[in-house]
C-alpha cells in the first residue's frame, strides 16, 4: 500500500486532490490522508511513515518550507510534491533544495499532477528496492544480519531462490521477465546478474522463452534470509555448470541429491595439489608450473554437478589463498591486477581452457616476482612452509620470527608485506580454512575441530568461527555436510 499525505490549509484544495489522485491511478493500493497544517502534516510523517507528501507553501502554523526542511531530517523520509499559488522562483529554490521532486503551481493542472505523483510512486520503490538490497549485500558480506540493521523478509514469506544470469544484456532481459515481482539485484557485472527471487517467481524463470539464450543458475530454496551467502554461493555453483555442458546455454539447478549420491566428495586430493603448486612458485619453472596447473584441472566424475564442485573449489582457492596471499604484488603491478580481475570474472570466459589460461599466465607471471623478492627475503617462505605444518600447535609470531632467524619487528613488516595480511591475521584463515575442511569430514565432534585445527579453547573457536562465518560450526556442518 502507498500512503499519500496531502498538506494543505485549504479543505475544498485536498479534497479536489485527493478525488483526482483516487480516480486516475489505478493498480496500486493507496492510502490518501489529509493535514491542515504544516505542524500536522510533520506528525503524520513521523507516526504513518507516508510514501508521498504533497504539501502546499503557505500553510499556518508551519508553512510548506518549513515543513520540508524538517522532513528530510527523517529517517524515513516521504518523497515531495510542493503546490503553491505564487510562481516565485525563491519557493522554487526552497523545494528543490529540500529534495522536492516535483513544483507545481496552482490551479493544480490534474496532469500534470498525475504524473507527478507516479513518478513519486516509482522514486519511492526505486529508494525502497535500494536500501533492500543494500541490506542484502550486508548480509553476504557479514554472513549474518549485523547489528542494527533493520530487515523484513515479507517479500519471501514462502522462501526465495538466488539465481545467477549469464548472457548478454541479461539485466534488461530479466528486468522485462521479472517485471511485476519484487526481485533485488545482489551483484551485477557485465552480461552477469545475481538476483534474489521470491519462490512464487521461480516459473517465471523457468517458462519465460526470452530466457532461453541465457546460461541460468538457480540454488536450493531458502526460508533463511541469514543464510544468503550460502544460497548465493549455490547458484554461482549451479551456473558453473554451464562450462560443462554442450549448448552452455539453459537452466542449471543446484542439485543437492546429486552430491548426496557421491558420498564421497571429498577435496583434500585437490586441496593438496593446490598447496604444492602455490608452495612452489618462488622455485618453479614455468614448464613446472603448467604442468602443476594441469593436475589440478583434471575432472575426473561423470556428474556434471561434481564438476561445478570442484572448479569452485579451484576458482575458491585461486582467487582467496593464492591471490589473497600474494596481494601486495598485485598492487604494485598492473599486469598482475589485469590477471586478478580476468580470473576473478571466471564467468566472463567462453570456457574453462580460457580460465585456465589466465591463471597460467597469472601464476608464471607472479613466480618470476616471487624470485626475485626471493633473492632479497628467503625467510618469508621459509616462514610459510613453517607455519603451514605447526598451524594446528601453539605457534606465534615470535616463534617463526625465531625460528627463521630474524628480527621480529623486521619478520612482522615483512610478513604483512608480502603476504597482505599480518602474521595473526594469517594462521587465523589457516585454521579456519582447516576447521571447514574437518567439519565436511562429519567425524569429529566440535571440540575435536577446535583442537585439530589449532584454536585449542572451544569458545575461542565457536565465537571466532561464527565472526567470521555468520554461523555456528554445527549450523555450518548442516549446511555444508549431506547426512
Amino acid at each position: 500500500m502507498i500512503e499519500i499525505l496531502i498538506a494543505d490549509d485549504e479543505k475544498l484544495i485536498r479534497a479536489g486532490i485527493a478525488k483526482m489522485i483516487s480516480k486516475s491511478i489505478e493498480n496500486i493500493e493507496l492510502k490518501i490522508v489529509e493535514a491542515k497544517n504544516g505542524q500536522e502534516a510533520l506528525e503524520i510523517c513521523k507516526t504513518d511513515e507516508p510514501q508521498v507528501l504533497i504539501t502546499d507553501i503557505r500553510m499556518p502554523i508551519m508553512d510548506g518550507v518549513e515543513l520540508m526542511k524538517n522532513v528530510s531530517a527523517l529517517e524515513n523520509k516521504p518523497k515531495i510534491i510542493v503546490l503553491s499559488g505564487f510562481d516565485d522562483f525563491v519557493y522554487a529554490k526552497s523545494a528543490i533544495q529540500n529534495g522536492a521532486l516535483s513544483y507545481i503551481l496552482k490551479p493544480v493542472d490534474k496532469t500534470e499532477l498525475i504524473n507527478a505523483v507516479e513518478q513519486a510512486i516509482t522514486e519511492f520503490r526505486k529508494t525502497e528496492k535500494q536500501k533492500t538490497e543494500d541490506t542484502l549485500k550486508n548480509i553476504i558480506n557479514d554472513g549474518h544480519v549485523s547489528d542494527g540493521i533493520q530487515f523484513s523478509d515479507s517479500d519471501f514469506v514462502n522462501g526465495y531462490y538466488c539465481v545467477n544470469i549469464l548472457g548478454k544484456n541479461c539485466k534488461k532481459t530479466v528486468a522485462q521477465v521479472l517485471e511485476n515481482v519484487n526481485y533485488y539485484t545482489l551483484e551485477i557485472k557485465k552480461h552477469y546478474e545475481s538476483i534474489i527471487i521470491p519462490r512464487e517467481a521461480e516459473y517465471l524463470i523457468k517458462s519465460d522463452f526470452s530466457l532461453d539464450t541465457f546460461a541460468i543458475g538457480i540454488s536450493s530454496l531458502s526460508n533463511n534470509i541469514t543464510s544468503l551467502r550460502f544460497y548465493k554461493k549455490q547458484a554461482f555453483i549451479a551456473v558453473l555448470q554451464s562450462f560443462f555442458s554442450e549448448n552452455k546455454k539453459g537452466i542449471f539447478r543446484y542439485d543437492e541429491s546429486a552430491l548426496t549420491e557421491q558420498s564421497d566428495l571429498d577435496f583434500t586430493n585437490l586441496n593438496d595439489k593446490c598447496e604444492r603448486c602455490f608452495s612452489k612458485l618462488s622455485v618453479s619453472s614455468p614448464e613446472e608450473i603448467q604442468k602443476s596447473i594441469n593436475e589440478i584441472f583434471v575432472f575426473k566424475d561423470s556428474n556434471q554437478n561434481i564438476y561445478a564442485e570442484e572448479l569452485y573449489f579451484i576458482y575458491n582457492k585461486i582467487t582467496e589463498n593464492l591471490m589473497g596471499r600474494f596481494a601486495i604484488y598485485t598492487q604494485n603491478d598492473l599486469y598482475l591486477d589485469l590477471k586478478c580481475i580476468m580470473i576473478e570474472n571466471i564467468l566472463q570466459c567462453k570456457n574453462i581452457a580460457e580460465w585456465k589460461k589466465n591463471v597460467t599466465d597469472y601464476a608464471i607471471y607472479l613466480s618470476e616476482l616471487l624470485k626475485k623478492d626471493n633473492v632479497e627475503y628467503p625467510f618469508i617462505d621459509e616462514a610459510l612452509a613453517y607455519i603451514k605444518s605447526n598451524f594446528n600447535k601453539n605457534i606465534n609470531m615470535a616463534m617463526v620470527a625465531n625460528e627463521v632467524s630474524v628480527n621480529y619487528t623486521w619478520f612482522s613488516e615483512k610478513f604483512k608485506e608480502h603476504i597482505g595480511m599480518n602474521f595473526n591475521e594469517y594462521i587465523k584463515k589457516l585454521r579456519l580454512d582447516e576447521a571447514c575442511r574437518l567439519l565436511e569430514k562429519n567425524i569429529y565432534k566440535v571440540y575435536e575441530v577446535a583442537e585439530r585445527s589449532g584454536f585449542g579453547d572451544v569458545k575461542y573457536f565457536m565465537k571466532t568461527f561464527k565472526e567470521a562465518t555468520g554461523l555456528t560450526p554445527s549450523e555450518w556442518k548442516k549446511q555444508h555436510v549431506s547426512e
